[in-house]
């Protein structure tokens, strides 16, 4: 049934079996082959499909395989008008009793075929149009929705984009533009097929990096069914035209922005003419803002309105001629007219008229007035200039500046210099010079006009004389000409000066230099500005330092004798400057750069310039007397202690002569009462007392220097070993005593029972400072062998061995002004009564009558230390000259004749006190003693003369007018050798007294004495002369 229904379809069907031979056909292949569908049954097709066509059809059925399914196949059949296309298609099956057979049908298509024909022969002359058109074009093939491939661009396209074919062809957008670009592209397309039909765009894209404005035309190509399938672009390229639009309107924005921004009154007018071509008004065009503000209206408000109108004052100012004559002339006309106003009078224009366009005028009106005014200032400042020039004193030149050719010069000039004004006009500067135009042209050439240059000169005048000169080198326009302006100052004289203020500052310099004592001068500020070695040596600075200091600034301090500050304005220096008067020697306190302080003697003179009032400056001079005010403070220290210890010794002296009477009549009287009497307890607290005074005699006397010493060799080690138990004793157990002393001995020559009294006074002083501090502390004791030099030792002495003695403790300590008064007499820091001040300064005395010193290390709260310096025993202490008189002849002379001494003899008793005299007269006849008084040396003498038998012992004081005792006795020692002596004194003026009496084995009593005393002495001075 299937087969009969496609034998009536209009489409040509043929059934035939494998062997291709006609089973069947319809009509329509009947009338196809032109024969009848019958007789078509059993022929071969392919034979039969020779008579259609020019024989493709049967060509393809020869080569179609009967097992594989042939694709469709097109063929025409006739041409022009009566031309038909068939499409052949072969299908294989299977008949209902399983007989294969072959069934060929051919669809007619010719509408189709023909209306692809025609499309493509439309985009052939297409192609062939847009490989020859001048404007880009390239096809787009719609590949599915969305989705634009490009087939063909034309040489044009590729021209303008700088691309090869293989670079397009065969690409979807997003291949060839950036993101956005290729986005814009597809929303284009895709707008032409929504609308269906052509859109027009103007765009800029990127190609490979160059940039392009096209101006497209897009629309679609659809084939015979309306479907479409391509899309056309047309291009064209207005890039060029772009940028040039964009240039123009850049430039008219400038024009705008330059005519607005300008100094100058804009506007643009066109004529109006009458019927018969006369101007009657000119009309404002365009204006700027700078106009418009002229008569205060806005640009709105002056477009289209009368310029004369607008601008009354113009026509006073000959505008409209001036408009008239630039459009019949057709020239610019440039001028500068005076254009006064009201608030104005003093009004100057500049304007300018450019014929634009046919009867139009562009008019800019520039305010020159301050222009105007400076250039009328400038011509008459350059009336004056040459007025100045001509008149004026100073010397001055005009030279070309590349020439250096001279244009003019001033009478000054022609009088200096010595030649005619029109000889100097010949003359060229390097002739004044002696110098290389090249060398002229390098120095000018960097002047700029307006500026100038100073030099100084060596300049030739007609005389031959050579002057020095300071040139002043200006650079200056003369009517447009760069001319240089010299002007000359003669410096010969002050050229000599200086060289003269040279040589006598180095002079200055040389001489300060070579000064031991420190110069500084300062200037006007008083910063220091000079100086020498000196100065940087005492005062410890550099020079570095030193220049530019001020006496105010904070570096600076000095201080006064008297210890307060020196305030920076009443230095010397600065009161020299201020008042001009010369200061004299102060003394001044400073701290010097390394932090030392120092003692200087300033003095201070102002520097006054020849014919000035006020000083420029001051030099300071000073010196350091550090050193020899130490010494000075040493010298007054020991002055002082001098005149006490005088004063103490003369009142010992005296003292100690009442004590001995006093002494000696409580004697008396205590034999008398006896120890029974109501009156013994009395007699004892005048002994306590003598004892108390002659304790204080003995300060007094160790402070005085003026003590009877007898020095002998004392090993302090021992000394110390031995005091130790005594001072543990006097010390609380809260105080640790530490002796430090080592196995060597330290001998030290002193006399040992005053050291004793030394070593107390130390003791004592230490254990007080440490009970005010904490009620603790250590007190130490230490021995040592040093060698140094005294420091009262001559320059050149060597260094020689001392003893020391050091007493340290962790007390209380001493700040420097107590420090300063510690061996003072009668100074103590403790309370009232608990001390006299005498202690230390005996210590002191003790220590100086030795030949030692002592020195003393102490801060407050930190301890004291105490060291004794005694001369060290290490040779043998040489024997003792005697010192009063060069008579003296040794005790063991051979010239000595001795003299019978007699069995009962008197007792010769020397003193020049009456009240001794009387004391030593009885104790001695209480002994049972005869006694012959002498009140002088010279008496006893005398007596001695006559009377030398009856004399047994000579007893005499040592302190008497005239001869003293020391000379008695060596005057007695060789007159009487055999004559037994003894020696009675508290006090001595020679500080060798004791060793001279030691030297000749004569006894000694100190006074105050008792008769027992006194009888001791004179056994042992009687047991000395029998031996």
């Amino acid at each position: 049934m299937l087969r009969s229904a496609a034998m009536v379809l209009r489409d040509v069907l043929f059934v035939t079996d494998e062997q291709g031979r006609i089973l069947g056909a319809n009509a329509a292949a009947g009338s196809l082959i032109g024969f009848p569908p019958d007789a078509l049954t059993g022929q071969r097709l392919e034979q039969c499909a020779k008579h259609v066509g020019d024989g493709a059809f049967s060509a393809w059925l020869a080569e179609s395989r009967v097992d594989a399914v042939a694709s469709p196949f097109e063929f025409s059949v006739g041409n022009d008008a009566r031309e038909r296309v068939w499409e052949a298609l072969r299908i294989s099956g299977t008949d209902a009793d399983g007989t294969p057979f072959l069934t060929v049908q051919l669809r007619d298509v010719t509408a189709r075929a023909l209306a692809a024909r025609e499309a493509g022969r439309r985009e052939s002359r297409l192609r062939m149009l847009t490989e020859h058109m001048h404007e880009m074009a390239f096809v787009l093939r719609i590949e599915a929705p969305g989705v634009y491939r490009c087939e063909s661009v034309n040489e044009t396209y590729l021209a303008a984009a700088g691309l090869d074919a293989e670079q397009l062809v065969g690409r979807i957008p997003e291949e060839v533009f950036p993101p956005a670009e290729a986005a814009l592209m597809r929303s284009r397309c895709e707008e032409v097929l929504a609308i269906g039909g052509p859109i027009s765009y103007r765009e800029v894209v990127t190609l490979d990096g160059r940039r392009l404005v096209l101006e497209t035309r897009l629309s679609a190509i659809r084939d015979a069914d309306g479907t479409a399938t391509h899309l056309l672009g047309l291009a064209r390229n207005v890039t060029e035209e772009a940028e040039a639009s964009q240039a123009l309107r850049e430039s008219e924005s400038r024009l705008r922005g330059v005519i607005e921004a300008g100094l100058d009154a804009f506007v643009i007018a066109r004529a109006h003419r009458t019927g018969d071509g006369t101007i009657d008004r000119f009309e404002i065009l365009d204006v700027n803002a700078r106009a418009a503000s002229m008569v205060k209206r806005s640009r709105e408000e002056l477009l289209g309105h009368s310029l004369m109108e607008m601008f009354p004052n113009s026509r006073d100012w000959n505008l409209w001629e001036q408009c008239c004559s630039v459009l019949i002339t057709g020239a610019p006309l440039e001028t500068t007219q005076h254009a006064p106003t009201a608030e104005q009078p003093l009004r100057w224009l500049q304007r300018q008229l450019v014929p634009v366009l046919e009867d139009t005028v562009a008019i800019a009106s520039r305010d020159i007035t301050p222009r105007q005014l400076e250039r009328l200032a400038l011509e008459e400042s350059e009336a004056r200039h040459r007025e100045l020039f001509e008149n004026n004193g100073a010397v001055q030149l005009l030279a070309d500046i590349e020439t250096a050719r001279i244009v003019d010069v001033n009478p000054a000039a022609v009088t200096f210099y010595g030649w005619p004004r029109d000889t100097m006009r010949a003359m060229y500067v390097t002739d004044l010079e002696a110098v290389a135009l090249e060398h002229w042209r390098d120095t000018t050439s960097t002047i700029a006009t307006g500026t100038g240059l100073r030099v100084q000169r060596e300049h030739r005048v007609a005389n031959r004389e050579l002057r020095q000169v300071e040139a002043f080198i200006g650079v200056v326009a003369i009517a447009g000409r760069r001319v240089l302006h010299i002007i000359i100052q003669d410096i010969t004289d002050r050229v000599r000066v200086e060289r003269q203020l040279r040589e006598s500052e180095a002079r200055f310099r040389a001489v300060i230099a070579g000064m031991q004592e420190g110069v500084v001068v300062h200037d006007e500020t008083g910063a220091i500005r000079a100086y020498n070695p000196s100065a940087e040596r005492i005062l410890g600075l550099t020079g570095a330092q030193l220049l530019g200091l001020k006496l105010v600034d904070r570096e600076w301090s000095a201080l006064r004798e008297d210890g307060t500050p020196w305030p920076p304005e009443t230095h010397p220096a600065i009161v020299a400057l201020q008042t001009g008067q010369s200061q004299a020697r102060s003394l001044m306190g400073v701290q010097r750069g390394d932090g030392t302080f120092g003692w200087l003697n300033v003095t201070a003179d102002p520097l006054v310039r020849s014919g000035e009032q006020r000083p420029y400056a001051s030099v300071a001079v000073f010196t350091d007397v550090t050193n020899a005010r130490s010494s000075e403070d040493r010298l007054r220290q020991a002055q002082k202690l001098e005149a006490v210890g005088q004063l103490a010794g003369g009142i010992a002296h005296d003292f100690n002569n009442l004590l001995t009477v006093i002494r000696g009549s409580t004697g008396f009287l205590r034999e008398g009462f006896g120890p029974t009497s109501p009156y013994a307890e009395d007699l004892d607290a005048i002994e306590r007392a003598t004892e108390r005074a002659e304790e204080l005699t003995r300060r007094l006397l160790a402070v005085g220097r003026r003590q009877m010493l007898r020095a002998e060799s004392v090993e302090l080690n021992q000394l110390l070993r031995d005091q130790l138990p005594v001072i543990r004793e006097e010390v609380p157990l809260s105080i640790h005593v530490r002796l430090d002393v080592g196995d060597a001995p330290v001998t030290a020559v002193v006399d040992r029972t005053r050291l004793l009294d030394a070593l107390r006074t130390l003791v004592d002083n230490a254990r007080a400072s440490m009970i005010a501090k904490a009620e603790s502390g250590t007190l130490s004791l230490a021995t040592a062998i040093v060698l140094m030099r005294h420091p009262q030792a001559a320059a050149g002495d060597d260094p020689r061995p001392f003893a020391l003695l050091s007493v340290s403790d962790t007390g209380t300590g001493m700040r420097d002004e107590l420090k300063a008064r510690l061996f003072e007499p009668f100074f103590s820091t403790q309370e009232f009564g608990a001390n006299k001040g005498m202690g230390l300064a005996s210590v002191h005395g003790l220590v100086h009558q030795s030949r030692g010193f002592i020195e003393c290390e102490s801060a407050a709260g930190e301890g004291t230390t105490l060291r004794l310096y005694f001369p060290a025993a290490s040779v043998p202490e040489p024997r003792v000259t005697p010192l009063s008189s060069p008579r003296v002849l040794p005790r063991d002379t051979s010239e000595t004749i001795p003299i019978a001494v007699p069995a009962a003899r008197s007792i010769l008793l020397v003193d020049d006190d009456p009240m001794l005299l009387d004391l030593g007269r009885r104790m001695l006849e209480k002994l049972g003693h005869a006694v012959v008084v002498a009140p002088s040396a010279q008496h006893a003498l005398e007596v001695l003369a006559s009377h030398a038998a009856d004399v047994s012992v000579m007893v005499t004081d040592l302190t008497m007018p005239g001869m003293n005792g020391i000379e008695l006795i060596e005057t007695v020692a060789v007159r009487y050798p055999l004559l037994p002596m003894v020696a009675v004194s508290g006090y001595s003026i020679n500080p060798g007294a004791r060793a001279a009496i030691d030297a000749r084995r004569v006894p000694f009593v100190s006074k105050p004495f008792t008769s027992g005393q006194l009888a001791d002495a004179m056994s042992l001075a009687r047991a000395r002369a029998a031996n």
